[in-house]
């Protein structure tokens, strides 16, 4: 089991990297025990290297497999290199209607990907987003890690 996480990380990345529109990915993995805890607020940081374009920003999420809840609150604080600060709210699907993972699985391992925003113009400059999950528990268990993938779209 520990070697399979950072084959998946490596893997992940390389097959990030292919893409050409990906501007930025990132990857956080830091969660002892599996435990996300309430109190831990994630705090990652982006550069937008190019002014006034489009872009759609992805929550990337790796469970173990078989997640006990089907959805899980999260919150992105997203504060732009001008100070300005805005907050976007997703409902994380983990499992769909028949209770099926909607991540990719490989062994006991599942990745989900979720849109935070989609086409948002954003400014050049440094972007810190803040991630915390609004679960009820005192943390959100088998959690493997979380990153964000900002893509430019091109018109």
């Amino acid at each position: 089991m520990k070697l399979i996480k950072p084959i998946l990380i490596i893997a992940i990345l390389l097959l990030v990297s292919c893409d050409k529109t990906n501007v930025y990915a990132t990857i956080d993995n830091d969660f002892k025990d599996n435990r996300w805890f309430k109190s831990s607020i994630r705090t990652l940081k982006l550069e937008v290297k190019k002014e006034a374009s489009s872009y759609d920003l992805f929550f990337d999420f790796r469970h173990v497999h078989d997640f006990q809840f089907s959805e899980i609150p999260i919150q992105f604080r997203i504060e732009d290199p001008n100070g300005k600060v805005s907050v976007e709210k997703i409902m994380l699907s983990i499992k769909d209607e028949k209770g099926k993972d909607r991540g990719e699985c490989m062994g006991d391992i599942c990745d989900l990907r979720q849109v935070i925003f989609s086409e948002k113009e954003l400014i050049k400059g440094d972007y810190t987003i803040s991630i915390s999950h609004q679960f009820q528990g005192e943390y959100l268990p088998n959690v493997i890690s979380i990153g964000l993938s900002l893509k430019e779209i091109f018109k």
